[in-house]
């Protein structure tokens, strides 16, 4: 009998502390729904100005482009390979930031529908200064940021000329 009662005390100790457990696993996880929702609304929020940045970089890149162009710094080959980059950035940014796909992917993805090949920007871009070449091999979302930073502003001659180091004479 006093087995008894103690198996039947020591069930109970088990129910109390399972109860327990549920109820506080209950708050956790309206706590962790809670914070979902406000990750949720700000990863919305931060995803629509990412767009919105995009699409602003991408018409500056495009007028930069095309003023390059107009102003011949640029001959016809290099601007029918630059162009498509540019009109298609912010494309081929979101590709990027939302698949997960790596430069060449987006850029496959982006140009089907153009007259260029990826092999056809190759060509033009070993033809640009090693900066701007390091940049574009980086195969990166962030990269293909730069190359087309320093491209436009590679053409359009705003930047800075590199300062040759003083020699020693004698």
């Amino acid at each position: 009998m006093i087995v008894a009662f103690g198996v039947i005390g020591l069930l109970i100790l088990f129910l109390i502390y399972f109860v327990l457990r549920a109820q506080n696993l209950q708050k956790e996880l309206a706590l962790l729904r809670h914070s979902n929702k406000q990750t949720n609304s700000k990863v919305t929020y931060v995803y629509r100005n990412l767009v919105l940045v995009t699409d602003a970089l991408e018409k500056n890149l495009t007028s930069r482009i095309e003023s390059a162009y107009k102003s011949r710094l640029i001959d016809q080959v290099q601007y029918q390979a630059l162009h498509p980059l540019m009109q298609n950035f912010s494309t081929i940014i979101m590709a990027c930031c939302e698949k997960g796909m790596s430069l060449e992917e987006s850029l496959n993805k982006a140009l089907l529908n153009e007259d260029v090949s990826l092999e056809d920007i190759r060509e033009v871009v070993k033809a640009l200064p090693g900066n701007v070449r390091m940049v574009w091999s980086k195969n990166t979302a962030d990269g293909f940021i730069a190359f087309c930073q320093m491209v436009t502003a590679t053409v359009n001659g705003t930047t800075a000329k590199p300062t040759k180091t003083p020699t020693a004479e004698g």
